[in-house]
């Protein structure tokens, strides 16, 4: 039992840097610029979330639907830490109110939500390889889109 938790925290600390260290690094491009630290923090906290929330399902489930309930976890993210951070703290990290189909004070956008998805099955399939190529905790994941399976990994010889 204490194998297994300090397990879990070592593979969430691994995905809070892979996957705060990717956001940091998509920010700095998108912006063209060195983005606030506080974005690998963002990236750090959205992809442990989107891990979790990826081991409630089964590989039968839907990739396109992990997507959305990952794209909803990374919009409820932004929108709680960015109300925080941008509106109560002042520090004006992004501002989407410019932007339409922008909600709470400018911190959460439609059309960056749509690129959550995207982002959200990458960070399920990253999540899935680090426990089965890793930490060998799960079988050889597979996914479904609309009933079919798309991709299969291999499986451990």
């Amino acid at each position: 039992m204490v194998k297994k938790f300090f397990q879990s925290i070592f593979e969430y600390f691994i995905l809070f840097f892979i996957y705060g260290g990717v956001y940091f690094i998509i920010e700095c491009v998108y912006k063209g610029a060195l983005s606030d630290y506080r974005m690998f923090m963002l990236g750090g906290i959205i992809g442990c979330l989107i891990g979790l929330v990826n081991n409630i399902f089964t590989f039968d489930t839907d990739i396109l639907l992990q997507g959305l309930f990952g794209a909803l976890t990374a919009t409820l993210a932004e929108a709680v830490l960015g109300y925080q951070w941008n509106i109560v703290g002042g520090m004006g990290i992004w501002d989407y109110s410019a932007l339409p189909f922008s909600a709470v004070n400018g911190q959460v956008n439609l059309m960056f939500f749509a690129a959550w998805i995207f982002l959200s099955i990458i960070c399920v399939v990253i999540d899935d390889m680090i426990n089965y190529r890793i930490l060998k905790n799960q079988p050889a994941p597979y996914y479904k889109l609309f009933g079919k399976t798309i991709f299969r990994m291999k499986s451990h010889v």
